[in-house]
């Protein structure tokens, strides 16, 4: 049982990662094995729309995004957090999610249980704008970079006015609330498990 933590942050140890860190921290209290992948640094590229992946579901880009498949395939739930940039996710981020078309395929087209099983998706972002619309093109876009890895979205953790790093570490509620998150996640993990 796995639930795996992806930090879309260019910045380490920022209110993303913070959130993302206590959420893993309280899944694995519940009795479940937690990863954290740590997107900056990784090295890969991003999809460059070869399409060779569209029938076989591998990508032709030989570089550290395989593993990270694996990773998302064998993984029970999974918990993505991401700063936001300019109303959408980082660039770490969504170079990771375009290079998801091969899980598209994985799951579309080869019909990979890895990806087709009913797993439980969780997203964690952090703004520094307090704008209403500020969550709604990143929002989107998990949804269906979700759906392609072989996940549900299940719950979102989205927090405004943050910038100053290690900020949100003052903010009880936000951390109760990915502790929560976590929880969740791990119960999903669980279930998926059909434990």
């Amino acid at each position: 049982m796995l639930v795996l933590g992806i930090a879309g942050s260019p910045r380490r140890n920022g209110n993303s990662e913070i959130l993302l860190d206590e959420a893993l921290s309280a899944a694995a209290a519940m009795g479940v094995e937690v990863e954290k992948v740590v997107l900056s640094e990784l090295q890969y590229l991003p999809c460059i729309s070869c399409g060779a992946c569209d029938k076989t579901g591998i990508c032709s880009l030989e570089d550290e995004m395989q593993a990270l498949y694996e990773k998302i395939g064998a993984a029970q739930a999974l918990i993505f957090a991401s700063p936001i940039y300019f109303y959408t996710v980082s660039a770490w981020a969504k170079g990771a999610i375009d290079r998801a078309q091969a899980l598209w395929s994985r799951k579309y087209v080869l019909k990979d249980p890895r990806y087709t099983a009913a797993k439980a998706g969780y997203f964690i972002a952090v703004g520094a704008t307090s704008g209403s619309k500020l969550f709604d093109g990143a929002s989107l876009t998990m949804k269906y970079y979700f759906d392609a890895a072989g996940y549900a979205q299940a719950g979102s953790l989205l927090v405004r006015g943050m910038d100053e790093k290690g900020a949100v570490l003052a903010l009880a509620e936000k951390m109760d609330a990915a502790r929560e998150l976590g929880q969740r996640a791990a119960i999903s993990c669980r279930l998926t498990a059909g434990e």
